[in-house]
């Protein structure tokens, strides 16, 4: 969300590279480190021994089924996927499905430690696991290389607890900031990720996409990765189709890639796209409005969740879609939806409105915003939290009881909260 001018983006892309040659952190690993030369397919990448060029990941989660997704620089490689209960249990194999893609653009940083999205031909490997146990966690390994791998958890069952990290607007390569957050809040052992969006900063001109696997690794090995598009997912008229929706994109899970659905335990999530037309007359609009309301009606329904990059409410020096907030209330009142996760807002917020809770989660490594710029609107009298800070915050559904931990990115709570379910 944050703005600067070429000029204080450059001074602030040498400043960082200075921090990395000077400081103490370790510089971000490439996620395969064994250089195997140039393939013929991608004659720019250095295609490692086992294929694998990004991930793995998993996304997509029910109560009985995930998918595991990764990149290969080179078609025909290993496609097996190796998974297991993380309890314990036996270990079962699953295919992939592989599917070709030509990048034709070249996207560089000025960060020695995040190399150029290079073009050339990408294979991403699919593998659709079913018949899974619901509220289960299980570990995953890859055919191709198993040093490669991660955990998920399927969906909680009617009344299960529900636990899921929350973090938006990761700016990865723009100093420590977001590693650190992720040092702290990942071994709290959530079971799915929601990301608020601005996934990856082309903008910031010190981070790729090859760049920023590495970094987030921890996180996309923790459990499925739920993201919202935010505006950095669209920076060059390649991005979005490319890289966004390539890697996290699933078109047939409950809506669109733009927008979709999902639940565990009865609390039912909805993702939305608030770069598109938002009010409940559009086709996105009719599409939230229809879905929550038959979300309301499903037994079990617990509560609903809304899950968007832009704001609907904002004290900071960005803008919030407050007409558009107002235009739901009553929808949102009717179809028991107890809170609101949004980012853009590079810090953190949380309001009270009209029995809601609006939770800002924009803390994930982006410059920080004036969180105090605009304190005089309508609105910031209900504002009960907020502080410009690097964060995560991690949530909790257990009986009739949603709380919530804002964690900065020295492990400190920011702000504890607890909400009563509809």
């Amino acid at each position: 969300m944050k703005t600067t001018t070429l000029l204080a983006i450059g001074l602030l892309a040498l400043s960082s590279l200075v921090v990395s040659a000077c400081g103490t952190d370790a510089p971000a690993t490439p996620s395969t480190d064994t250089d195997a030369g140039s393939s013929e397919e991608t004659p720019g990448i250095a295609c490692p021994p086992s294929g694998v060029s990004k991930g793995p990941w998993s996304l997509a989660m029910t109560r009985t089924s995930m998918k595991v997704r990764w990149e290969a620089c080179r078609p025909g490689t290993n496609g097996a996927l190796f998974v297991r209960p993380e309890a314990g249990g036996p270990e079962r194999e699953a295919p992939s499905v592989e599917s070709e893609r030509i990048l034709v653009e070249r996207h560089t940083s000025l960060n020695v430690d995040s190399p150029p999205d290079e073009p050339g031909t990408f294979y991403m490997h699919d593998a659709a696991l079913t018949d899974l146990t619901p509220g289960t966690c299980y570990r995953y390994e890859l055919g191709a290389d198993r040093s490669l791998g991660g955990r998920f958890c399927t969906s909680q069952p009617d009344g299960g607890r529900v636990h899921w990290l929350t973090i938006g607007d990761t700016n990865a390569l723009l100093g420590t900031s977001t590693r650190n957050v992720l040092e702290h809040n990942v071994p709290l052992g959530a079971d799915f990720i929601l990301h608020g969006g601005d996934i990856q900063y082309y903008k910031s001109v010190l981070e790729t996409w090859a760049g920023w696997f590495p970094v987030m690794r921890p996180l996309l090995s923790l459990g499925a990765f739920q993201p919202a598009l935010g505006n950095h997912e669209r920076e060059t008229p390649d991005e979005l189709e490319d890289y966004s929706l390539r890697f996290f994109g699933d078109e047939a899970f409950g809506g669109r890639d733009m927008w979709y659905r999902f639940e565990s335990g009865g609390v039912h999530f909805f993702v939305i796209d608030s770069d598109q037309p938002l009010a409940p007359s559009t086709t996105q609009g009719a599409w939230l409005t229809a879905a929550l309301a038959d979300a309301a009606r499903a037994p079990g329904h617990r509560a609903s969740i809304v899950v968007m990059h832009r704001a609907f409410m904002t004290c900071s020096d960005g803008d919030g879609l407050t007409d558009d907030r107002i235009a739901y209330a009553s929808i949102f009142a009717q179809s028991k939806v107890a809170l609101v996760i949004q980012a853009h807002i590079h810090g953190y917020e949380r309001f009270e409105a009209d029995g809601i809770t609006y939770v800002t989660s924009g803390g994930g490594g982006g410059l920080l915003s004036e969180i105090d710029a605009n304190a005089s609107r309508a609105e910031c009298a209900m504002r009960k939290a907020a502080g410009a800070f690097f964060h995560a915050v991690d949530f909790v559904v257990e009986g009739n009881q949603l709380t919530g931990k804002a964690i900065d990115d020295r492990g400190a709570v920011r702000d504890t909260f607890t909400v009563t379910l509809p």
